[in-house]
């Protein structure tokens, strides 16, 4: 296995300019739109934690959407490794967003995306764990684990449900 990463290292940026086919009929970004930049965005980080290879997405969750984007905004969308499990990575994700007449950067979106490392087969393989340098790293990876354990939880609840019982 390789030797553990910082989480810093797998720190990645992402920036478009809105255009009017992103939007709804008010104007304003739409969500499946953000959800598909921070997708994006946090499996980059993934990869970068992981060294390359493929990657797969497990689950985005804890999507919080904290303002809207207008077009013709500049959004930019940053996500860094938080947990590292055997295979699988979580990357939180911030999106922000600005006019381009005036520098007025402003948060509109925070959540965490979870990435499962691929073989050349398709199935998980092994990633390096995370550096935890300091007291903030070990907090940030006491919450990650916090919300692995809900991710699994949910996981483990959606696999048990029975198709026939849903109307």
């Amino acid at each position: 296995m390789d030797r553990a990463k910082r989480a810093a290292d797998s720190r990645v940026s992402l920036a478009i300019i809105t255009d009017p086919g992103q939007a709804n009929s008010f104007g304003t970004l739409h969500g499946g739109v953000m959800l598909h930049l921070a997708d994006e965005c946090g499996a980059v980080a993934a990869l970068r934690h992981a060294g390359g290879g493929r990657i797969t997405t497990a689950a985005i969750d804890s999507m919080t959407f904290l303002g809207p984007v207008y077009v013709g905004e500049r959004v930019e969308l940053t996500a860094e490794v938080t947990y590292v499990g055997r295979t699988s990575l979580e990357a939180r994700i911030e999106i922000f967003a600005e006019p381009l007449a005036r520098a007025q950067r402003r948060m509109v979106a925070l959540g965490y995306g979870l990435y499962v490392a691929l073989d050349d087969e398709g199935h998980p393989r092994p990633v390096p764990p995370l550096l935890l340098e300091t007291e903030s790293d070990h907090r940030i990876a006491q919450a990650a684990k916090a919300r692995q354990a809900v991710r699994l939880a949910r996981r483990a609840e959606a696999a048990a449900t029975d198709e026939s019982a849903i109307p």
